[in-house]
């Protein structure tokens, strides 16, 4: 990396890890978001369905055929604005029931799987093999100007969440006790899943598939005994960014001169773990 001349430094390098950073961090952020939704450090960015409608948008693209720099992240960020539209129009009819609007977000993220499916069992087999791919994880498709409208998009993320730092902590006492300090709810949520479908869109439009970052991220910062969101938050992001950039370097260099998928990477460790975290909450 040394003898790099600067400029593939600058075309290849930089935007890869500046992409694994942003995406960790964005799916970290996008965890903490959903855990503090549902109150409930089990849940990850991937089980509402947001990742597989943006999936389903992008695949839909590579099967067609067409190309372009922003067709691809647009059509991700169409399926997942889609499919936060159905989860909202589900809730509507659940009168808040979050339990309810979690087990609706796991059947929206099967049927979205099984489109995709679909798609790629139809597709020609170039098609295919770059959408699997793609959905599998990676950062080798960095792009600045795609990159920089990412970091433009998380950083008000993060400066939205640190104004609601206070709601959230009064949030985590109960949807009683947030009533009644003035809290308003139905807007409050709103808002969170539509930050969380933001920040997720954008994350699979340039890296696919990366999963349990947003899991495990949040889970550590809370191990560190952060609760108040002032911090938690920060070091949620801080160790997602770690997570991501590390996970890539393992990628690249596991079965080198090969390179692993990074969601491949993330879900071999992130499953064991997740299961780990489950069966300790059993026993609590």
């Amino acid at each position: 990396m040394r003898n790099l001349p600067p400029e593939v430094w600058v075309q290849l390098r930089l935007p890869r890890v500046l992409l694994a950073a942003f995406t960790g961090a964005s799916l970290a952020l996008a965890g903490l978001l959903l855990q503090d939704f549902f109150r409930n450090p089990l849940v990850e960015p991937g089980l509402l369905g947001v990742s597989a409608g943006a999936g389903l948008g992008a695949v839909l693209v590579i099967s067609l055929g067409v190309g372009g720099l922003w067709l691809l992240p647009l059509s991700a960020f169409a399926g997942a604005l889609g499919t936060l539209g159905l989860i909202l129009l589900i809730g509507r009819q659940l009168s808040g029931n979050n339990a309810e609007l979690l087990l609706a977000g796991v059947a929206i993220n099967s049927l979205a799987g099984a489109l995709v499916s679909l798609l790629l069992s139809i597709g020609d087999a170039t098609a295919l093999r770059s959408a699997t791919f793609w959905l599998m994880g990676s950062f080798t498709l960095a792009e600045w100007p795609l990159l920089l409208t990412g970091w433009v998009v998380l950083l008000f993320s993060i400066a939205w969440t640190w104004r609601q730092a206070q709601a959230l902590d009064v949030w985590q006492l109960g949807e009683s006790e947030a009533i009644h300090l003035g809290l308003d709810i139905r807007r409050f949520q709103r808002r969170i899943l539509c930050v969380t479908s933001l920040l997720v869109a954008l994350a699979v439009a340039q890296s696919g598939g990366i999963g349990f970052v947003g899991l495990l991220a949040p889970h550590m910062a809370r191990k560190l005994g952060l609760t108040q969101h002032r911090l938690l938050m920060p070091a949620s992001i801080f160790l997602g960014i770690i997570l991501a950039v590390l996970a890539d370097q393992l990628a690249r260099q596991l079965i080198y001169p090969l390179e692993l998928p990074v969601g491949v990477l993330t879900a071999l460790i992130g499953a064991p773990a997740f299961l780990l975290l489950f069966l300790r909450r059993r026993h609590i």
